[in-house]
Protein backbone atom coordinates (compact mmCIF):
# COMPACT_ATOMS: atom_id res chain seq x y z
CA UNK A 1 0.00 0.00 0.00
CA UNK A 2 1.22 3.62 -0.73
CA UNK A 3 2.29 5.84 2.05
CA UNK A 4 -0.26 8.64 1.22
CA UNK A 5 -3.17 6.10 1.68
CA UNK A 6 -5.15 7.30 4.66
CA UNK A 7 -6.33 5.21 7.53
CA UNK A 8 -9.52 4.56 6.60
CA UNK A 9 -8.37 3.38 3.40
CA UNK A 10 -6.07 1.37 5.41
CA UNK A 11 -9.08 -0.04 8.01
CA UNK A 12 -10.54 -0.92 4.50
CA UNK A 13 -8.77 -2.99 3.08
CA UNK A 14 -7.89 -4.99 6.52
CA UNK A 15 -11.58 -5.91 6.99
CA UNK A 16 -12.98 -6.86 3.31
CA UNK A 17 -9.58 -8.12 1.91
CA UNK A 18 -8.49 -9.93 5.46
CA UNK A 19 -4.63 -9.61 4.75
CA UNK A 20 -2.67 -11.96 6.83
CA UNK A 21 -0.62 -9.25 8.80
CA UNK A 22 -2.37 -7.67 11.16
CA UNK A 23 -3.85 -4.13 10.99
CA UNK A 24 -0.83 -2.31 13.48
CA UNK A 25 1.66 -3.29 10.61
CA UNK A 26 0.06 -1.88 8.09
CA UNK A 27 -1.19 1.27 9.37
CA UNK A 28 2.36 2.07 10.42
CA UNK A 29 3.81 1.58 6.94
CA UNK A 30 1.24 4.84 5.55
CA UNK A 31 2.61 6.96 8.18
CA UNK A 32 4.50 10.08 8.18
CA UNK A 33 8.13 9.70 10.34
CA UNK A 34 7.30 12.15 13.07
CA UNK A 35 3.43 10.83 13.47
CA UNK A 36 4.44 7.20 13.70
CA UNK A 37 7.16 8.41 16.69
CA UNK A 38 3.97 10.03 18.70
CA UNK A 39 2.12 6.89 17.41
CA UNK A 40 4.61 5.03 19.17
CA UNK A 41 4.07 6.43 22.46
CA UNK A 42 0.28 6.66 22.19
CA UNK A 43 0.66 2.83 22.06
CA UNK A 44 2.85 2.44 24.42
CA UNK A 45 0.83 3.85 26.86
CA UNK A 46 -2.02 2.67 25.86
CA UNK A 47 -1.43 -0.81 25.15
CA UNK A 48 2.25 -1.57 26.96
CA UNK A 49 3.82 -2.19 23.73
CA UNK A 50 7.43 -1.46 22.73
CA UNK A 51 8.20 0.05 20.27
CA UNK A 52 11.17 1.92 21.47
CA UNK A 53 13.84 -1.03 20.04
CA UNK A 54 12.91 -0.50 16.50
CA UNK A 55 15.09 2.89 15.10
CA UNK A 56 13.94 2.71 11.81
CA UNK A 57 10.10 4.38 10.66
CA UNK A 58 8.59 0.74 10.42
CA UNK A 59 7.37 -2.06 13.16
CA UNK A 60 8.38 -5.39 13.04
CA UNK A 61 7.10 -7.15 9.96
CA UNK A 62 5.89 -9.78 11.99
CA UNK A 63 3.74 -8.32 14.77
CA UNK A 64 1.63 -10.43 16.46
CA UNK A 65 -0.32 -8.90 19.05
CA UNK A 66 -3.56 -7.75 18.13
CA UNK A 67 -4.84 -4.16 18.84
CA UNK A 68 -8.28 -3.25 18.31
CA UNK A 69 -8.40 -0.84 15.35
CA UNK A 70 -10.77 1.67 16.77
CA UNK A 71 -6.90 2.32 19.39
CA UNK A 72 -5.78 3.35 16.11
CA UNK A 73 -8.08 6.00 15.35
CA UNK A 74 -7.10 7.31 19.07
CA UNK A 75 -3.50 7.03 17.42
CA UNK A 76 -3.82 9.03 14.74
CA UNK A 77 -5.72 12.12 16.03
CA UNK A 78 -2.81 13.11 17.92
CA UNK A 79 -1.36 15.79 16.47
CA UNK A 80 2.19 14.85 15.43
CA UNK A 81 5.23 16.03 16.91
CA UNK A 82 6.27 19.36 15.69
CA UNK A 83 9.86 19.94 14.24
CA UNK A 84 11.92 21.94 15.76
CA UNK A 85 14.97 24.05 14.10
CA UNK A 86 17.33 23.09 17.39
CA UNK A 87 19.69 25.76 16.26
CA UNK A 88 20.89 27.97 13.39
CA UNK A 89 21.23 31.75 13.25
CA UNK A 90 17.70 32.86 14.13
CA UNK A 91 17.30 29.74 16.59
CA UNK A 92 20.16 30.78 18.94
CA UNK A 93 18.92 34.66 18.31
CA UNK A 94 15.93 34.19 19.56
CA UNK A 95 17.83 32.76 22.71
CA UNK A 96 20.10 35.33 23.07
CA UNK A 97 17.62 37.91 23.05
CA UNK A 98 15.72 36.30 26.12
CA UNK A 99 19.40 36.26 27.44
CA UNK A 100 18.72 40.08 27.77
CA UNK A 101 15.43 39.78 28.97
CA UNK A 102 16.90 37.64 31.84
CA UNK A 103 19.54 39.89 32.22
CA UNK A 104 17.56 43.02 32.08
CA UNK A 105 14.97 41.51 34.98
CA UNK A 106 16.46 38.58 36.67
CA UNK A 107 19.58 39.95 36.67
CA UNK A 108 18.74 43.40 38.34
CA UNK A 109 16.53 41.75 40.82
CA UNK A 110 19.49 39.38 42.08
CA UNK A 111 21.53 42.97 42.80
CA UNK A 112 18.87 43.54 45.53
CA UNK A 113 21.93 42.25 47.71
CA UNK A 114 23.45 46.05 47.41
CA UNK A 115 20.04 47.43 48.12
CA UNK A 116 19.81 45.18 51.26
CA UNK A 117 22.62 46.87 52.78
CA UNK A 118 22.73 50.42 51.81
CA UNK A 119 19.02 50.34 52.77
CA UNK A 120 19.75 49.14 56.44
CA UNK A 121 22.91 51.52 56.51
CA UNK A 122 21.98 54.54 55.09
CA UNK A 123 18.61 55.06 53.68
CA UNK A 124 15.95 52.62 56.62
CA UNK A 125 18.34 52.92 59.21
CA UNK A 126 15.66 53.07 62.33
CA UNK A 127 13.86 49.73 60.14
CA UNK A 128 14.46 46.03 61.16
CA UNK A 129 16.43 43.61 58.19
CA UNK A 130 13.10 41.66 57.97
CA UNK A 131 11.24 44.67 57.81
CA UNK A 132 13.17 45.95 54.55
CA UNK A 133 13.68 42.40 52.77
CA UNK A 134 10.15 42.44 52.16
CA UNK A 135 11.57 44.77 48.99
CA UNK A 136 13.46 42.47 48.07
CA UNK A 137 10.40 39.38 48.30
CA UNK A 138 7.97 41.41 47.05
CA UNK A 139 10.05 41.97 44.04
CA UNK A 140 11.47 38.15 43.81
CA UNK A 141 7.99 37.39 43.71
CA UNK A 142 6.63 39.40 41.35
CA UNK A 143 9.15 38.58 38.65
CA UNK A 144 7.71 35.11 38.83
CA UNK A 145 3.77 35.67 39.45
CA UNK A 146 2.86 36.82 35.87
CA UNK A 147 4.16 33.66 34.13
CA UNK A 148 1.28 31.84 34.21
CA UNK A 149 -0.34 34.49 32.46
CA UNK A 150 2.22 35.13 29.96
CA UNK A 151 2.70 31.64 28.93
CA UNK A 152 -0.97 30.81 28.82
CA UNK A 153 -1.02 34.31 26.13
CA UNK A 154 1.86 32.33 23.96
CA UNK A 155 0.33 29.08 23.59
CA UNK A 156 -3.30 31.57 21.78
CA UNK A 157 -0.59 33.04 19.75
CA UNK A 158 -0.10 36.64 21.71
CA UNK A 159 3.05 37.65 22.53
CA UNK A 160 4.68 40.68 20.37
CA UNK A 161 1.96 43.36 22.06
CA UNK A 162 1.99 42.13 25.11
CA UNK A 163 5.99 42.28 24.95
CA UNK A 164 5.70 46.03 24.33
CA UNK A 165 3.53 46.89 26.97
CA UNK A 166 5.53 45.45 29.54
CA UNK A 167 8.91 46.75 27.86
CA UNK A 168 7.46 50.29 28.35
CA UNK A 169 6.01 49.75 31.55
CA UNK A 170 9.70 48.25 33.54
CA UNK A 171 11.07 51.39 31.80
CA UNK A 172 8.91 53.63 33.47
CA UNK A 173 8.92 52.09 36.84
CA UNK A 174 12.40 52.15 36.98
CA UNK A 175 12.57 55.90 36.62
CA UNK A 176 9.60 56.22 38.84
CA UNK A 177 11.61 54.33 41.66
CA UNK A 178 14.64 57.06 41.41
CA UNK A 179 12.00 59.61 43.06
CA UNK A 180 11.01 57.37 45.61
CA UNK A 181 11.94 58.82 49.51
CA UNK A 182 10.02 56.87 52.02
CA UNK A 183 9.82 52.90 52.62
CA UNK A 184 6.28 52.48 51.18
CA UNK A 185 7.52 54.29 48.16
CA UNK A 186 10.19 51.91 47.55
CA UNK A 187 7.97 49.36 48.02
CA UNK A 188 5.18 49.96 45.68
CA UNK A 189 8.08 51.50 42.90
CA UNK A 190 11.04 48.88 43.30
CA UNK A 191 9.00 46.34 44.83
CA UNK A 192 5.35 45.83 42.89
CA UNK A 193 5.49 48.08 39.67
CA UNK A 194 9.16 47.21 39.06
CA UNK A 195 8.82 43.45 39.76
CA UNK A 196 5.47 42.82 37.82
CA UNK A 197 6.57 44.68 34.69
CA UNK A 198 9.87 42.47 35.06
CA UNK A 199 7.59 39.31 35.44
CA UNK A 200 5.83 40.02 32.50
CA UNK A 201 8.71 40.52 30.46
CA UNK A 202 11.17 37.72 31.53
CA UNK A 203 7.71 35.16 31.92
CA UNK A 204 7.79 35.00 28.12
CA UNK A 205 11.14 34.44 27.69
CA UNK A 206 11.44 30.36 28.66
CA UNK A 207 8.05 29.07 26.76
CA UNK A 208 9.57 31.24 23.56
CA UNK A 209 13.06 29.72 23.71
CA UNK A 210 11.18 26.53 23.76
CA UNK A 211 9.11 26.77 20.73
CA UNK A 212 12.77 26.62 19.37
CA UNK A 213 14.80 24.41 20.96
CA UNK A 214 13.90 20.62 21.84
CA UNK A 215 16.88 18.35 21.83
CA UNK A 216 18.87 21.22 22.82
CA UNK A 217 16.49 22.99 25.41
CA UNK A 218 18.41 23.04 28.17
CA UNK A 219 21.27 24.51 26.41
CA UNK A 220 18.78 26.80 25.37
CA UNK A 221 17.19 27.78 28.67
CA UNK A 222 21.29 27.28 29.85
CA UNK A 223 22.04 30.68 27.56
CA UNK A 224 18.47 32.49 28.71
CA UNK A 225 20.00 31.94 32.24
CA UNK A 226 22.86 33.12 31.47
CA UNK A 227 22.14 37.02 31.31
CA UNK A 228 20.71 37.30 34.76
CA UNK A 229 24.03 35.58 36.08
CA UNK A 230 25.66 38.33 33.86
CA UNK A 231 23.63 41.03 35.10
CA UNK A 232 23.98 39.82 38.76
CA UNK A 233 27.98 39.94 38.21
CA UNK A 234 27.63 43.41 36.13
CA UNK A 235 25.00 45.79 37.52
CA UNK A 236 25.94 44.92 41.51
CA UNK A 237 29.25 46.75 40.77
CA UNK A 238 27.95 49.71 38.74
CA UNK A 239 25.20 50.51 41.05
CA UNK A 240 27.48 49.77 44.21
CA UNK A 241 29.58 52.39 42.37
CA UNK A 242 27.45 54.78 41.64
CA UNK A 243 25.76 55.00 45.06
CA UNK A 244 28.33 56.72 47.06
CA UNK A 245 28.94 59.28 44.39
CA UNK A 246 26.13 60.25 42.67
CA UNK A 247 23.13 59.33 45.26
CA UNK A 248 20.59 56.97 45.14
CA UNK A 249 17.87 59.13 42.42
CA UNK A 250 20.76 59.37 40.05
CA UNK A 251 22.11 55.78 40.31
CA UNK A 252 18.64 54.72 39.61
CA UNK A 253 18.47 56.81 36.62
CA UNK A 254 21.77 55.60 35.35
CA UNK A 255 20.90 52.06 36.04
CA UNK A 256 17.25 52.54 33.96
CA UNK A 257 18.94 54.20 31.06
CA UNK A 258 21.52 50.77 31.10
CA UNK A 259 18.35 48.37 31.33
CA UNK A 260 16.20 50.32 28.77
CA UNK A 261 18.74 49.54 25.96
CA UNK A 262 19.07 46.20 26.85
CA UNK A 263 15.03 45.74 26.89
CA UNK A 264 14.99 47.79 23.49
CA UNK A 265 17.23 45.13 21.98
CA UNK A 266 15.61 41.99 23.41
CA UNK A 267 12.39 43.28 21.28
CA UNK A 268 14.26 43.24 18.32
CA UNK A 269 15.22 39.44 18.94
CA UNK A 270 12.68 37.14 20.41
CA UNK A 271 10.27 35.68 17.91
CA UNK A 272 7.08 33.01 19.18
CA UNK A 273 7.81 29.84 16.53
CA UNK A 274 4.68 27.07 16.77
CA UNK A 275 1.33 27.70 15.69
CA UNK A 276 -1.55 28.86 18.17
CA UNK A 277 -2.68 26.27 20.36
CA UNK A 278 -6.14 25.06 18.78
CA UNK A 279 -7.05 23.56 22.47
CA UNK A 280 -9.80 25.48 24.01
CA UNK A 281 -8.61 26.40 27.39
CA UNK A 282 -8.19 28.95 30.37
CA UNK A 283 -5.19 31.49 29.85
CA UNK A 284 -4.06 29.23 33.10
CA UNK A 285 -3.30 26.32 32.56
CA UNK A 286 -4.40 24.36 36.15
CA UNK A 287 -4.96 21.12 34.61
CA UNK A 288 -0.95 20.91 34.85
CA UNK A 289 -1.82 20.15 38.52
CA UNK A 290 -3.66 17.01 37.47
CA UNK A 291 -0.25 15.25 36.71
CA UNK A 292 1.29 14.53 40.16
CA UNK A 293 4.62 14.87 39.22
CA UNK A 294 3.77 18.39 38.48
CA UNK A 295 2.49 19.06 41.47
CA UNK A 296 5.06 17.97 43.23
CA UNK A 297 7.67 19.21 41.11
CA UNK A 298 6.21 22.67 41.92
CA UNK A 299 5.84 22.32 45.64
CA UNK A 300 9.37 20.79 45.57
CA UNK A 301 10.68 24.48 44.13
CA UNK A 302 8.40 26.59 46.22
CA UNK A 303 10.35 24.62 49.11
CA UNK A 304 13.75 25.17 47.92
CA UNK A 305 12.73 29.28 47.10
CA UNK A 306 12.36 29.14 50.62
CA UNK A 307 16.26 29.17 51.59
CA UNK A 308 17.78 29.78 47.97
CA UNK A 309 18.20 33.37 47.61
CA UNK A 310 18.48 33.74 51.75
CA UNK A 311 22.61 33.65 51.67
CA UNK A 312 22.57 35.70 48.69
CA UNK A 313 20.92 38.49 50.16
CA UNK A 314 22.78 38.56 53.36
CA UNK A 315 25.94 37.59 52.03
CA UNK A 316 27.29 41.04 51.92
CA UNK A 317 25.58 41.81 55.66
CA UNK A 318 27.59 38.77 57.05
CA UNK A 319 30.38 39.19 55.73
CA UNK A 320 30.91 43.10 57.31
CA UNK A 321 32.67 44.04 60.13
CA UNK A 322 30.46 45.13 62.82
CA UNK A 323 30.93 48.54 62.55
CA UNK A 324 28.79 48.20 59.28
CA UNK A 325 26.20 45.83 60.89
CA UNK A 326 27.62 42.75 60.02
CA UNK A 327 29.68 39.51 62.46
CA UNK A 328 32.29 38.90 59.70
CA UNK A 329 36.07 39.72 59.56
CA UNK A 330 36.38 41.28 56.00
CA UNK A 331 36.54 44.84 54.79
CA UNK A 332 33.50 46.71 53.68
CA UNK A 333 34.67 46.80 50.21
CA UNK A 334 35.59 42.69 50.09
CA UNK A 335 32.60 41.65 51.41
CA UNK A 336 30.48 43.46 48.88
CA UNK A 337 32.18 41.68 45.92
CA UNK A 338 31.11 38.44 47.38
CA UNK A 339 27.39 39.40 45.49
CA UNK A 340 29.03 39.77 41.93
CA UNK A 341 31.42 36.19 42.50
CA UNK A 342 28.20 34.08 43.55
CA UNK A 343 26.27 35.53 40.46
CA UNK A 344 29.62 35.60 38.02
CA UNK A 345 30.05 31.56 39.35
CA UNK A 346 26.12 30.94 38.53
CA UNK A 347 27.09 31.67 35.04
CA UNK A 348 28.99 28.47 35.01
CA UNK A 349 26.43 26.25 36.63
CA UNK A 350 24.07 27.54 34.38
CA UNK A 351 25.35 26.75 31.00
CA UNK A 352 27.44 23.62 32.08
CA UNK A 353 23.97 22.34 34.01
CA UNK A 354 22.18 23.25 30.68
CA UNK A 355 24.52 20.85 28.60
CA UNK A 356 24.66 18.04 31.10
CA UNK A 357 20.79 17.98 31.43
CA UNK A 358 20.54 17.66 27.64
CA UNK A 359 22.64 14.68 27.87
CA UNK A 360 21.58 13.14 31.21
CA UNK A 361 18.14 14.66 31.97
CA UNK A 362 16.68 17.94 33.64
CA UNK A 363 16.29 17.00 37.12
CA UNK A 364 18.84 14.34 37.16
CA UNK A 365 21.10 17.56 36.85
CA UNK A 366 19.27 20.49 38.32
CA UNK A 367 18.77 17.70 41.89
CA UNK A 368 22.70 17.14 42.58
CA UNK A 369 23.90 20.39 42.00
CA UNK A 370 21.20 22.12 44.01
CA UNK A 371 21.88 19.42 46.98
CA UNK A 372 25.44 21.14 46.76
CA UNK A 373 23.87 24.95 46.84
CA UNK A 374 22.32 23.68 50.30
CA UNK A 375 25.61 22.04 51.81
CA UNK A 376 27.00 25.98 50.78
CA UNK A 377 23.97 27.57 52.76
CA UNK A 378 24.98 25.77 56.05
CA UNK A 379 28.51 26.61 55.88
CA UNK A 380 28.33 30.02 54.87
CA UNK A 381 28.04 31.85 57.92
CA UNK A 382 30.79 29.86 59.17
CA UNK A 383 33.17 31.17 56.34
CA UNK A 384 32.72 35.08 57.13
CA UNK A 385 35.85 35.69 58.22
CA UNK A 386 38.14 34.38 56.42
CA UNK A 387 38.41 36.17 52.85
CA UNK A 388 39.30 32.71 51.22
CA UNK A 389 36.61 30.73 52.78
CA UNK A 390 34.12 33.51 52.21
CA UNK A 391 35.13 33.76 48.72
CA UNK A 392 35.39 29.95 48.23
CA UNK A 393 32.12 29.54 49.49
CA UNK A 394 30.42 32.31 47.35
CA UNK A 395 32.05 30.56 43.88
CA UNK A 396 30.60 27.10 44.87
CA UNK A 397 27.33 28.54 46.04
CA UNK A 398 26.88 30.81 42.94
CA UNK A 399 27.92 27.84 40.32
CA UNK A 400 25.67 25.09 42.41
CA UNK A 401 22.76 27.39 42.82
CA UNK A 402 23.12 29.10 39.13
CA UNK A 403 21.65 25.39 37.90
CA UNK A 404 17.82 25.82 39.31
CA UNK A 405 16.82 29.19 37.57
CA UNK A 406 18.85 27.91 34.04
CA UNK A 407 16.71 24.24 34.74
CA UNK A 408 13.02 25.86 36.37
CA UNK A 409 11.32 25.60 32.99
CA UNK A 410 13.04 22.50 32.01
CA UNK A 411 11.07 19.69 33.84
CA UNK A 412 7.60 21.17 33.86
CA UNK A 413 7.79 21.38 29.91
CA UNK A 414 7.99 18.12 28.99
CA UNK A 415 5.45 17.25 31.84
CA UNK A 416 2.83 17.45 29.11
CA UNK A 417 1.90 17.79 24.96
CA UNK A 418 3.82 20.97 23.13
CA UNK A 419 0.46 22.83 22.82
CA UNK A 420 0.15 23.53 26.55
CA UNK A 421 3.84 23.98 27.10
CA UNK A 422 3.85 27.98 27.65
CA UNK A 423 0.65 27.93 30.21
CA UNK A 424 2.88 24.53 31.95
CA UNK A 425 5.84 26.43 31.88
CA UNK A 426 4.11 29.86 33.30
CA UNK A 427 2.20 28.29 36.20
CA UNK A 428 4.82 26.27 37.02
CA UNK A 429 6.99 29.40 37.35
CA UNK A 430 3.99 31.56 38.88
CA UNK A 431 3.43 29.06 41.45
CA UNK A 432 6.93 29.21 42.68
CA UNK A 433 6.38 32.72 43.57
CA UNK A 434 5.38 31.67 46.88
CA UNK A 435 8.00 30.19 47.82
CA UNK A 436 10.82 32.73 46.83
CA UNK A 437 8.79 36.03 48.37
CA UNK A 438 8.23 34.82 51.83
CA UNK A 439 12.00 33.24 51.73
CA UNK A 440 13.97 36.68 52.80
CA UNK A 441 11.49 38.19 55.31
CA UNK A 442 11.96 34.51 56.97
CA UNK A 443 15.33 35.28 57.12
CA UNK A 444 15.10 38.26 58.26
CA UNK A 445 13.12 37.40 60.74
CA UNK A 446 15.09 34.65 62.29
CA UNK A 447 18.40 37.00 62.17
CA UNK A 448 16.33 39.80 64.22
CA UNK A 449 15.11 36.99 66.82
CA UNK A 450 18.72 35.22 67.12
CA UNK A 451 20.52 38.38 67.63
CA UNK A 452 21.99 38.50 64.47
CA UNK A 453 23.34 35.10 64.16
CA UNK A 454 23.86 34.52 60.67
CA UNK A 455 24.41 30.86 61.35
CA UNK A 456 20.84 30.62 62.45
CA UNK A 457 19.38 31.93 59.01
CA UNK A 458 21.88 29.10 57.47
CA UNK A 459 20.78 26.71 59.03
CA UNK A 460 16.94 27.56 57.73
CA UNK A 461 17.95 27.68 54.17
CA UNK A 462 20.29 24.99 53.93
CA UNK A 463 17.22 22.86 55.03
CA UNK A 464 14.79 24.11 52.74
CA UNK A 465 16.85 23.34 49.86
CA UNK A 466 17.35 20.26 50.77
CA UNK A 467 14.13 19.26 51.47
CA UNK A 468 13.23 20.69 48.05
CA UNK A 469 15.25 18.50 46.52
CA UNK A 470 14.18 15.85 48.05
CA UNK A 471 10.50 16.94 46.67
CA UNK A 472 12.32 16.90 43.37
CA UNK A 473 13.50 13.66 43.66
CA UNK A 474 9.93 12.35 44.39
CA UNK A 475 8.75 13.91 41.17
CA UNK A 476 10.87 12.44 38.89
CA UNK A 477 10.55 9.04 40.60
CA UNK A 478 6.70 9.83 40.07
CA UNK A 479 6.93 10.53 36.75
CA UNK A 480 9.42 7.66 35.58
CA UNK A 481 7.76 5.00 37.32
CA UNK A 482 11.26 3.77 38.75
CA UNK A 483 14.34 5.44 40.30
CA UNK A 484 16.81 5.13 37.23
CA UNK A 485 16.39 6.65 33.69
CA UNK A 486 16.60 9.93 32.38
CA UNK A 487 14.22 12.29 33.19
Amino acid sequence: MESQDTFQDVALDVEEEEPDWDPVTLYIESLPYNTNKQFRRTIQLDRKVDFGQYEDEKAPEYYEEKIDPEKLVVAAAQPPVPDFPDGGLRAYSVAVGASLLSFSTFGWINAFGVFQTYYQTKMFTDLSPDTIAWIGSVQYGMVLLPSALVGGMIDRGHYRLPLAISSIGYIISLFLTAECKTFWEVILGQGVATGLFAGMLFGGAPPVVSHWFRKKRALALGILAMGSSIGGTILPIITNTLLPKVGYSWTMRIMAFILSTTVIAANLLVRTRLPPSKVKKSLLTFSAFKRLDFATCVIGYNVTFLGLYVPLTYMTLAASPPSEGGNGGLSDTLAFYLIPLANGASLVGRLSSGVLADKFGTLNVLIPFTVVGGVMCFAWPFATHSIAGSVIVALIYGCATGALVSMLPGAPARMGPPETMGGRIGMAISCSAFGIAFSLPIGGAILSSSNNSFEDVGYYAGAMVLAGCLLLGLSRRIGLGQWSGKY
